[in-house]
């Protein structure tokens, strides 16, 4: 199987019809999103105490795009999307929203998990450098959104202490090779605008799993009023 893996959207529709483009000419099997498919407006801090007002507006930005660009793609939940789900009621929710909010928080395959990556143990390597290099993963591969960072990790095990990390050089467009026997960590970069010490953007990643390759991809930015 061939995936190419998007992720971290957060309601940018215009950055997304540029990566789905430039996918279609790549003749994968099937798209992955890894959630973060919606910019939630309530922060992490607030959900507790937040009140609904019947304003979805005030929470996200609905747009049903999202839902007709996202068809057919396999999806899976990031933590936008479940804090969205703590506060939204459910009878208040476009039907087009569900299959997006309602996503698995994981797909697993035989040669790697793919999830959104909030809920995992996170390391900080340096200031503003993270890896989950102490998950728990049962196959070759961790492919992981959240950090909006393209970055391919190799972790080897030792007998006492943390896991090493080693960072594999990567450059656009080039595969990259995972040993059969190795445990790597695959962040795959986000869709969307970030700050430029995350890298580039809009990025994807291309897992080629009967050839057990990586590689990463960078598309031009699309017009600012596209």
């Amino acid at each position: 199987m061939r995936y190419a893996v998007v992720t971290d959207i957060h309601g940018d529709t215009s950055h997304l019809r540029t990566v789905l483009a430039e996918i279609r000419k790549q003749g994968v099997d099937q798209v992955i999103c890894l959630g973060d498919v919606f910019e939630c407006r309530i922060g992490k801090r607030e959900v507790a105490g937040y009140t609904y007002n019947g304003k979805i507006a005030d929470v996200f930005s609905a747009d049903p795009e999202l839902a007709v660009l996202l068809d057919g793609v396999r999806l899976v939940r990031g933590n936008q999307e479940e804090r969205i789900r703590a506060v939204v009621p459910d009878p208040d929710l476009p039907d087009w929203t569900r299959p997006l909010l309602d996503a698995p928080l994981e797909h697993l395959t035989d040669f790697a998990l793919y999830c959104h990556g909030h809920p995992l143990p996170w390391r900080e390597l340096e200031p503003g450098r993270w890896c989950p290099a102490d998950a728990d993963f049962p196959r070759r591969a961790l492919v992981h959104g959240h950090h909006h960072r393209s970055a391919l990790y190799r972790l080897w095990p030792v007998n006492t202490g943390p896991v090493q990390i080693e960072h594999i050089p990567m450059r656009f467009g080039d595969p990259v090779s995972l040993a059969s026997d190795g445990r790597y960590v695959v962040n795959v970069g986000s869709v969307t605008r970030c700050d430029l010490e995350r890298g580039p953007f809009p990025v994807w990643a291309d897992i080629n799993e009967a050839a057990g390759t990586v590689t990463y991809h960078h598309a031009s930015h699309p017009p600012e009023n596209q």
